[in-house]
């Protein structure tokens, strides 16, 4: 009876056993399949929150009364610090700043984004922008960065999904054209560098 019940347990434990690393694959394959990117991030979501990384952060924009942007800085600066940013040769020749389709109306996800191009070459990035409850915009450096790479495509667009960037498209489907698009942690767009420091003597 001891062997018996020995052996009921050793089926058990195995069942249970692969039933556990069933799941777990599954679990895998799902999140691949449904976040194959980044999602943006999101602060200042409850009302009155702390920006956090405040001191680092740079204001963009703000909405007036009536939901219209009004930026913070001028165009051309933020195309240099977005050029910056690159620092591969890209040019970027379109500032804008976008709410994204799908997000919540009351709490709306607004992105950065520069436009330009690099040897001929589409070039965009997008940066999430954090949101207070004033209606003010900030780009914090812990901001992913989204960056569009164009072969072939005179026009590449972020595609969108309930307010997070999850992929892009080219406007041409002649074939030989293409967008990529990746996900990168952090940005330097507006950190200055540090000032060198020289040795007493």
């Amino acid at each position: 009876m001891s062997a018996l019940s020995r052996l009921f347990g050793l089926l058990l434990l195995g069942m249970l056993s692969g039933l556990l690393l069933l799941t777990s694959c599954e679990t895998t394959r799902n999140r691949e399949k449904t976040a194959p990117v980044a999602k943006a991030e999101r602060v200042g979501d409850l009302p009155g929150a702390a920006l956090s990384g405040a001191a680092n952060s740079r204001q963009i924009m703000r909405l007036d009364n009536k939901g219209a942007v009004k930026y913070k800085m001028g165009q051309a600066t933020l195309a240099s610090a977005l050029i910056r940013q690159f620092h591969d040769g890209t040019v970027i020749d379109n500032v804008q700043v976008r709410k994204a389709p799908g997000s919540e109306a009351a709490n709306p996800v607004y992105y950065l984004i520069g436009l330009g191009h690099n040897n001929g070459s589409y070039r965009a990035i997008a940066l999430p922008l954090r949101g207070t409850d004033d209606s003010t915009y900030y780009l914090s450096p812990k901001a992913s960065r989204y960056v569009i790479s164009g072969v072939g495509c005179p026009n590449c667009y972020f595609d969108f999904e309930d307010g997070h960037i999850i992929g892009t498209t080219c406007d041409d489907n002649s074939g030989g054209s293409s967008c990529s698009l990746k996900v990168l942690q952090e940005n330097e767009v507006f950190v200055s560098a540090a000032p060198d420091k020289r040795r007493a003597k």
